[in-house]
């Protein structure tokens, strides 16, 4: 039996058509089973978020919880003797002592005192005027109550002297206050450099 052309096209014509008989079921709202606001900000979605107040701008890792910082931090002062001299002006030791109120308040505070010298002058005189500027700063540390237990001395000629990046005889004292930093790592921002040089 032949079919002609035309029967054919109509044959397949109407087997597409009741392929598309049926019309598709309407659409019903399924209903949310996870939350996915995101209440602190920081970028987890509260059904994934472990930690739901995380505080803004820390790092945190995949279940929404901050990094954990705890490293210590150190901060180098240079301070000017005149020359040949281990007394500071009253300005002087007022900024000295301001700055070791502010080194308190941060926790676990310490302080090294590295006294040094210019080079002129003898081994045992340079030694003796390097502890005498040490002493010095270690008055004022005492007047302004910070702990004497917390504060380590060295003298320029001591082997065991602080590290090569701040060592050099052309300076009169070196004084570096470390403390402990701790809580939440923070992102990197565009003021974060900024912020810590002050």
């Amino acid at each position: 039996m032949r079919y002609s052309t035309q029967t054919i096209t109509i044959l397949f014509a109407l087997a597409i058509l009741s392929g598309c008989a049926d019309s598709a079921a309407p659409y019903t709202a399924q209903s949310q089973s996870r939350d996915l606001l995101d209440l602190d900000s920081d970028g987890v979605i509260n059904a994934r978020d472990r930690c739901q107040e995380t505080q803004h701008g820390a790092k945190i890792d995949n279940s929404g919880c901050a990094n954990s910082l705890n490293q210590v931090e150190e901060k180098t002062k240079v301070i000017m003797f005149d020359f040949d001299s281990d007394k500071l002006s009253q300005e002087s030791e007022a900024q000295v002592a301001t700055l070791l109120e502010k080194l308190m308040e941060l926790p676990a505070a310490k302080l090294l005192l590295i006294g040094d010298t210019s080079p002129e002058g003898s081994e045992s005189y340079n030694h003796e005027l390097a502890q005498r500027r040490v002493d010095t700063i270690h008055n004022i540390a005492k007047k302004v109550g910070f702990p004497t237990q917390d504060i380590i001395t060295q003298t320029f000629d001591q082997k065991d002297r602080a590290t090569t990046s701040i060592s050099g005889r052309e300076h009169r004292l070196i004084a570096v206050g470390q403390w402990q930093e701790s809580g939440a790592e923070m992102m990197w921002t565009i003021f974060t450099s900024e912020q810590k040089s002050r």
